[in-house]
């Protein structure tokens, strides 16, 4: 591409953001402040759902610093459910140059304020939790916690049908969640299968997994389900996911979002690490039966300079190759009451 051809390509980038920002300024901003006599105010995160659910005691705090304020939750829609369970926002909007917005029309704002993580933040790094991080950034009360965030009576009650249907017992309930996510993160699916039939030799036959067919960054995914296990792919609502998440003996998963609504229910769970790092998502009490790679390598993502998320990872992932079945069995085991435990 020719120094001119993209000159051209970054001003028409750059001229349709600021015209997306208009339109939402002109669609959203305007009318809450003709309708209310204030100016909103917006949080913004428009990555992954756990991100956003990281956010939240975040939310919660500089809600506090606004009192009577109407306030807005920029998302990507994918994930929109979030910031309404969790009660943080008066409305919800999806629009990717929100930043343009904070930037040009601040004026017309009660504040913005957008959360940066350090792991996507250019030439810095995480150091801390993402909800310390969060917390931090904007001289809040430092926590490490994730917020507490219950479903409703109504889906708790569609759940509960579901499970019956599907002849799960929802009182010895576990859940897995092999991905779909960035392959980086992913479990060798015989390992998942290993995994399922060593719980079921134990006696834990109500085993469900969860998951979406179609990825945030991917689109659509074929998503096959692990012999022994029952599947709920494509069945669930993020809140229907805070309803059985909650409701499980245990989760086992990935690096991924609902792991972060285990967090969230406080349910035991076991997760698989390797190139990103539990410390930096989730406090101690959280992460005590996590399952970490021990590759020299492991947590590559929380190191400069990172390629594996666009390139590919050089080593063919022998972080997540390298996580033992054994050793994610023992730990499933632990995390299980003993009264559970078959004999």
């Amino acid at each position: 591409m020719s120094v001119v051809a993209a000159k051209k390509k970054r001003f028409a980038l750059l001229l349709r953001n600021h015209l997306a920002a208009l339109g939402y300024v002109l669609r959203v901003v305007l009318p809450v402040i003709l309708r209310t006599g204030k100016r909103p105010v917006i949080f913004s995160r428009l990555t992954g759902m756990g991100d956003i659910i990281c956010t939240i005691p975040a939310v919660k705090l500089l809600r506090e610093r606004h009192p009577g304020a109407y306030f807005i939750y920029n998302c990507h829609s994918d994930f929109a459910e979030v910031p309404r369970l969790a009660g943080g926002a008066d409305r919800i909007t999806s629009l990717v140059s929100t930043g343009q917005v904070g930037h040009w029309y601040r004026f017309l704002l009660g504040e913005f304020y957008h959360f940066a993580h350090g792991d996507d933040t250019p030439g810095k790094v995480a150091t801390e939790p993402m909800v310390s991080e969060f917390c931090r950034q904007f001289n809040l009360p430092v926590t490490e916690e994730h917020p507490k965030i219950n479903a409703s009576t109504a889906a708790h009650e569609k759940l509960r049908v579901l499970l019956a249907q599907k002849n799960l017992d929802a009182d010895r309930l576990v859940l897995i969640h092999p991905g779909p996510s960035w392959p980086v993160k992913e479990w060798p699916r015989e390992y998942w299968t290993a995994l399922v039939a060593g719980l079921r030799e134990r006696g834990f036959t109500s085993i469900a997994q969860l998951g979406v067919g179609r990825y945030m960054n991917f689109g659509k995914v074929a998503v096959e389900p692990v012999p022994g296990a029952v599947s709920l792919v494509d069945e669930l609502s993020i809140e229907d996911c805070f309803a059985a998440i909650g409701r499980a003996k245990l989760f086992v998963g990935i690096d991924s979002g609902l792991l972060h609504i285990a967090a969230c229910t406080r349910t035991p769970a076991v997760a698989l690490w390797g190139s990103t790092s539990p410390q930096f998502f989730y406090a101690p009490a959280v992460r005590r039966d996590f399952v970490v790679s021990d590759v020299d390598c492991q947590g590559c993502y929380h190191r400069l300079p990172r390629l594996h998320w666009i390139t590919g990872c050089p080593y063919d992932i022998r972080c997540m190759r390298g996580v033992r079945v054994e050793d994610v069995l023992r730990a499933c085991l632990a995390r299980l009451k003993p009264e559970l435990v078959a004999q």
